[in-house]
This record gives C-alpha cells, structure tokens and sequence, in this order.
C-alpha cells in the first residue's frame, strides 16, 4: 500500500540541519537534567511505602489523589487492582521514619466519612532495592545494545564472523561482572562498568567495520537520550514502566532503522556505479516512506488514545512511547543513515556498505 506515489522528497540533503537540531535538543535535555540532580526517579527506585487499602464502597483513584495531595506527600501513585475497592497507595518518602500513615489516614477519615476502609497490607520499600533496581534498568538498557550490536552485525554483516563472536563473548564477560555483589551495591561501579562497556563495543565496531551496528546504536542512544532528556525538562519520574518504554521504544526504532537499512542494502550494488551514496539512501527512504507513515500514524493513534483516556497511572508510558515513536522514525532518517554516509566518507573506499558487491 502506497500513501504517496512514486515519492522523491529531499531528506538527506537536510542532514546537517537535523544534526544541529538533535545536537540542541540533547544539550537542552541534559542541561535540564543538571539542574534537576539527575533524572528524577520513581518510587521504584528511591524506595518508599506500598499500602494496600480495602474500602467498603467504590471509590475514585482521583479522589484518593486529591486526599494524599493534601498530606504534603513528595511523590505518589494510586491504582486500583482487583474492584473498585481495593487500591494500591505507593508513596515517595522523605526519610525512613516518616509518619506517613497517620498523616493518610487523617485524610482519608476526613474526606470519605461515610466510606469506611481497612489496611490490608503495608509494606516499605528500601533505599538499597531502589538502588539496585536502578542499576539494573540501567545494565538492561545496556545489553539490550550489545544483543541489537549481535543482531544487527549478523544480519548485515555475517562476513565479520570473528568480531561477533568477539561482541558475544565480551557481552558474556559483562553479563556476567553485572551479577557480582560489588557491581550491584555500587552507582560508580555500574556506571563505570556501562561506560567501559560502550567503549570496548565501539571500538570492536571501528575494529571490524560495523557500519550498520554503529549507525544503529547511535541512533538507539539518540532516541532514549532525548527521551529523558524531555522527561527532565517536563520534570517527570522516571520509574520501571518508563524503562520498559525505553526498552520499547529502542525495539520501535530498531525495527524502522533495520526496514530501512535493508532497502539500502538491495539498492547499493545496483546503483553504486551510477549514483553517490546519499543519493542511493535519499531514494532508499523515499522508497520506504509510505510504510514508515503507515507504521507510525497506526502506533501514533493507539498512543493517542492512551493519552487521553488511559488514566494517571498509564499516562507517562504513554507519553514516553510518543515520543520515542516521533523520535524514532526521525533517528532512522536523519541519525542511522547519515552515519552510514560519515562511515563512508570517513573510511574510503575500503568501507563498502555490502561486502558482496554486483555489478
């Protein structure tokens, strides 16, 4: 199916343009997350209180909001599970011996007399469980990128058997220092051990020529930066479904970028003795526009929808995979193949984007 026919619209041209754009946008973010101390983190990660409340009739999860809003909570989520009676109260804590369930429950007699309610379970959430939950989204996010460097190279370049059995065999070594006690009790462990990590995987990339593994992960990192970085600028949490949504949206992007990276792939023997390399990708993402509009405007309108009727709790996912969608189709054009261009150009003639080459 075909939106526009026979398109031949000007994208990488524009390439520059959109590197200054995308540059911004990074730098805006991380300024925001400067001045803010770093993301700012959910109860998942901080540690807090899990309440669990039975009330005798139905109530609104709003009108539970509006109640904790007045007891000076920090940060909170309210969700119901099972019926309309019973709720689930998470609560942000300032420190360990706050009084946090008398100031609840002075609200709740006072805004819902005639709604009686018991507590069915509390439960606090340490500092060190938040601590390593962090680590551990932030370790995920991590081999998520060297399984996508794995995938990526075989797909696109299974000549290099040698260097992804290399990939493999350090995403293993890394896999397996990410479980030891001292990595998981320690912030600067674990983000040395992400930043020595991402170092080896580009200089294996540079090492044995992974141009489509490189133009792919710089393109991941693009989006799930400037996600967070506009989540630091919108001062919102981040919290495990926000993690899960990067993880989504780093497979929602992989998914176009691949798409279009395949269509350059069967474009260039055929077209690299009469056309230059920009050009072979300008008319390669021409030829994918169509389905790149489909596939967007589809997930952008089930988005939408929960958006606006999903509710507080689904909200921020929601919110983070429309971005990542906007942000995604965007990378895959204007990040994932300029990279392939700069590789080009940057390595010569001996940086052939397919190894076996027709005339």
């Amino acid at each position: 199916m075909e939106i526009i026919k026979n398109p031949n619209f000007e994208f990488i041209a524009l390439r520059n343009k959109a590197f200054k754009i995308s540059l911004t946008l990074i730098l805006i973010g991380v300024f925001f997350l400067i001045l803010h101390g770093g993301p700012r983190w959910g109860i998942d990660f901080t540690g807090g209180a899990a309440i669990t409340f039975k009330f005798d009739q139905e109530i609104k999860a709003e009108d539970v909001r509006d109640a904790l809003q007045n007891t000076g909570m920090e940060s909170y989520e309210v969700t119901h599970f099972g019926d309309r009676r019973h709720l689930l109260v998470r609560l942000k804590l300032l420190h360990s011996k706050q009084d946090y369930l008398g100031a609840i429950q002075s609200q709740f007699d006072s805004m819902f007399p005639e709604n009686k309610y018991i507590i069915e379970q509390n439960d606090l959430v340490g500092p060190k469980i938040g601590t390593e939950l962090r680590e551990k989204a932030l370790l995920a996010l991590l081999f998520a990128l060297i399984g996508i460097i794995i995938y990526i190279s075989i797909r696109f370049e299974a000549e290099s058997f040698l260097g992804v059995l290399v990939t493999l065999i350090f995403g293993l070594l890394v896999l397996t220092v990410s479980t030891t006690k001292a990595v998981l009790s320690s912030d600067l462990l674990t983000g040395f051990l992400i930043l020595f990590s991402l170092a080896v995987v580009g200089y294996i990339c540079l090492k044995f020529d992974f141009k489509y593994a490189v133009g792919a992960i710089v393109a991941l990192l693009h989006d799930v930066i400037i996600t967070v970085g506009i989540f630091s600028i919108l001062n919102k949490e981040i919290n495990l479904s926000i993690v899960a949504a990067l993880l989504t949206i780093v497979g929602y992007s992989l998914n176009d970028t691949i798409v279009l990276f395949d269509r350059i792939r069967e474009e260039y023997p055929k077209e690299r003795k009469r056309l230059p390399l920009d050009r072979i990708i300008n008319k390669s993402i021409n030829n994918v526009l169509s389905r790149t509009i489909i596939t967007s405007l589809t997930t952008m309108m089930v988005i939408l929808i929960l958006l606006m009727f999903g509710g507080e709790v689904i909200r921020p996912f929601a919110l983070a995979i429309f971005i990542g969608i906007i942000v995604g189709t965007y990378s895959s054009i204007y990040v994932a193949s300029p990279v392939l261009i700069f590789w080009h150009e940057r390595f010569g003639a001996g940086a052939e984007l397919t190894r076996k080459v027709t005339a």
